[in-house]
């Protein structure tokens, strides 16, 4: 299949990044790529949405490399799975897995998920700072955008969405749901009930959002639904003031670097210096964000609060803001090259173990199973027109008409966009700037 019949494909499935960053995947597709990666690190600790979709369907997420692998001419595509999930699925580095398609294992270690980490511990190439990775020849996908695109090629699109439903439940689990269904039902059909004092993020503990379960609905994005306690040092930190934390940070911060020392993507040679940062952002944020452009490099990894701080500084939460107003301002770094690797790389790496340890999730993280599909209960499904990068999708449904499961709801805006389907069949109640909604036909 030609790249352009490939990249239509995918284009009309409404085929995003499913992993979290939700960046349309047809995108992605340029000239000189000549490695593909498919991203199974499964980043953050408690999550099993990567593994249990390797467990039951490896042969589809091959399938779907495969096909953009041959799509661009590439010369060959890689799995890059950390060691101790590439062992549970009896997998080897270096083996085969059909074609041109093969296994790299990788330390068990935060953030593998980051596409810069990843695309050099899987290739040894570093993406110069502030550039996408084709400019090293690289293309990555998650494994839930990898089986996407094989449901694409035939002519299956996004409606259905793998999760896990883990941390403070009773039986944690990996489970498929319809997208756009509400969180507050997805919970209920699991069978999870909130304890008091904890709260639902949607992703991971170290970079996922905390969320109000009875306003949310589970995207094109989610990967995980996690319930923790509010007291625990992975939450804590992300529902303190960001305004008093901005204005402790310049006095707080005693410069001791370890924030620098242990970022990874700093070890890959970037100019990202957090501690730098720290001391600088109370006088330039405001006036001259153009000042802390390199802020912008930050993957948000929170490796600098969750492991490194001494000080109960949040060097994550300034480097979020820092990059807020460079957004705001179009600013941004921009390199086409970086500093030599960090020879003592491979000693700062995290440990996923004592990441867990640390930021209080250890109790909570169970092998979650997959649970099947459930069956959502709910009469009206919200879906959001803006559920991945770039402008939001374009109604071609209006209020009244009926509308079949899998049917086109939201057409891509051009450029950087996607399609939008309906997991449900129903009527259109409502549609405006923001979302569609649909009453759904039968509810049992």
């Amino acid at each position: 299949m030609e790249l352009h019949e490939v990249r239509e494909k995918i284009k009309s499935a409404g085929v995003i990044g499913a992993g979290g960053a939700g960046f349309p995947t047809h995108m992605k597709f340029a000239d000189g790529i000549d490695t593909v990666v498919v991203n199974a690190a499964e980043c953050e600790p408690l999550l099993y949405t990567d593994f249990t979709i390797l467990q039951r369907h490896l042969d589809q997420v091959a399938e779907g490399a495969q096909a953009v692998r041959a799509a661009l001419g590439a010369e060959r595509a890689v799995l890059g799975v950390k060691i101790h999930t590439a062992e549970k699925l009896g997998l080897k580095d270096g083996q085969p897995l059909g074609g041109r398609f093969s296994v790299k294992t990788m330390p068990n270690a935060y953030p593998m998920g980051d596409e810069i980490v990843l695309i050099y511990q899987t290739l040894g190439r570093v993406v110069p700072p502030g550039h996408l990775p084709s400019s090293v020849g690289v293309v990555v996908i998650n494994v839930e955008t990898a089986y996407n695109v094989a449901n694409s090629l035939k002519g299956i699109p996004v409606t259905r969405k793998w999760i896990t439903i883990g941390g403070d439940v009773p039986k944690p689990a990996v489970y498929r749901v319809p997208i756009n269904c509400d969180v507050r039902a997805v919970l209920e059909a699991a069978g999870v009930k909130i304890p008091e004092g904890d709260v639902v993020i949607d992703g991971g503990p170290a970079m996922g959002n905390i969320i109000n379960p009875n306003f949310s609905v589970v995207t094109k994005k989610t990967k995980a639904l996690v319930v923790l306690p509010a007291d625990i040092p992975a939450v804590a930190y992300k529902l303190a003031d960001v305004h008093r934390l901005m204005v402790r940070t310049p006095s707080a911060c005693c410069q001791c670097f370890h924030c620098t020392e242990i970022c990874p993507r700093h070890l890959l040679g970037y100019p990202l210096e957090p501690h730098k940062t720290l001391r600088s952002v109370a006088n330039e944020i405001s006036a001259h964000p153009e000042n802390l452009l390199t802020a912008s490099l930050c993957s948000g990894c929170g490796v600098c609060t969750l492991m490194a701080c001494c000080q109960g500084v949040t060097p994550s939460v300034t480097m979020a803001q820092v990059k807020k107003a460079l957004r705001s301002n179009r600013l941004g770094y921009r390199a086409d090259r970086c500093g030599e690797v960090n020879p003592e790389r491979g000693n700062r790496l995290v440990p996923v173990e004592s990441l867990k340890r640390r930021i209080g999730v250890a109790p909570f993280d169970r092998q979650a199973p997959f649970g099947g599909d459930l069956k959502i209960r709910q009469k009206k499904f919200r879906l959001p027109l803006s559920q991945h990068v770039g402008k939001p999708s374009v109604p071609v449904v209006q209020a009244g008409a009926k509308v079949a499961a899998g049917s086109l709801i939201a057409k891509d805006a051009g450029g950087i966009s996607a399609a939008l389907h309906t997991p449900v069949s129903g009527t259109v109640t409502a549609v405006t700037g923001r979302q569609i909604e649909i009453a759904v036909d039968e509810v049992d």
